[in-house]
């Protein structure tokens, strides 16, 4: 069993586990997924407060519906403490940050089969997301993407990754390992998530979104952010607009119209239509139309999609 086909994030927004005034209102902020983090977020002396405190956290998220995931520590000191407590407090996964191996991904899942059975969770229930962050995790990236069926996304980290290269997040040096992460998660079947750039600057909205509208343009599907202000952003872009559905719908009408009449290729507004731009443009509206069912259905429960 896999969780593939029901994961589809826009945006994941990063809340330190210990900063309860943000908690209160995260399940607003519209973000498809609230990461609670004990990693960078939060101060080395606050570690086992953050911790402390995931359980009150995670139920407060999810009584407003909200979709939580725990960014953990990837040092052995810190570990399997963070992963006992992300699966005690009944968050729905793990990020687990600098993957650089498939060995790293397969020691947490068989781990976690402990942990669900210590906190009498379901076998398989807790999903997990990759954040490739160095030069040898972006090597390493179409391994990882196979290496365990718990695995729903694979994410590339642009500020631990150009430190490591020793130059800026600049689109021009990361779009390629952007993109490098991008292709392993599509041929691995999970999906691609990341930004070939900072994530740290919320002042310019519009720089912002161009950095998506790129992203997109790679192959990534959605994004995490530090800041409820690009929560929106993330979710215009990856999320498609009523334009976009409009003209996607438009296309498919025409072509599928085409093939009955035993055409395989047609013209549309100076444009030729064939097969893959169809297939694009299908896909396109399943994803969004899904999203949209599961949004009406939150909604009939009182919960957020």
């Amino acid at each position: 069993m896999t969780h593939t086909d029901e994961f589809d994030a826009r945006s994941l927004l990063f809340i330190p586990a210990d900063a309860e005034r943000f908690i209160a209102k995260g399940a607003q902020r519209g973000a498809d997924v609230i990461i609670l983090d004990l990693e960078d977020g939060v101060a080395p002396s606050s570690k086992d407060r953050a911790r402390a405190a995931l359980p009150g956290a995670v139920k407060q998220l999810h009584e407003g519906g909200a979709t939580v995931y725990v960014r953990v520590n990837n040092e052995p000191a810190l570990l399997a403490t963070d992963v006992s407590a992300a699966v005690a407090s009944g968050a729905d996964g793990i990020v687990l940050p600098k993957v650089e191996s498939p060995r790293q991904l397969e020691q947490l899942d068989a781990g976690l089969a402990g942990e669900e059975h210590f906190a009498q969770r379901p076998q398989n229930a807790i999903r997990l997301i990759a954040l490739i962050e160095t030069p040898e995790g972006v090597v390493q990236a179409p391994a990882i993407a196979r290496s365990s069926r718990r695995l729903v996304a694979m994410c590339f980290g642009a500020e631990d990754f150009s430190t490591a290269m020793g130059i800026d997040p600049l689109t021009q040096g990361m779009s390629w390992p952007a993109q490098a992460v991008a292709i392993a998660a599509a041929a691995a079947g999970i999906q691609a998530l990341g930004l070939p750039g900072t994530v740290g600057d919320f002042s310019n909205p519009e720089a912002y979104r161009a950095l998506a509208v790129h992203a997109k343009h790679i192959g990534i599907r959605g994004a995490v952010c530090i800041h409820p202000a690009q929560v929106q952003v993330l979710n215009d872009v990856f999320g498609g607009s009523d334009a976009e559905a409009a003209a996607a719908t438009r296309l498919l009408a025409a072509f599928d119209a085409a093939v009955a009449e035993g055409k395989g290729a047609i013209a549309l507004d100076g444009k030729m239509i064939d097969v893959p731009i169809a297939t694009r443009a299908r896909l396109f509206l399943q994803r969004r139309n899904a999203r949209l069912a599961r949004k009406a259905r939150a909604g009939a429960t009182g919960q957020q999609a």
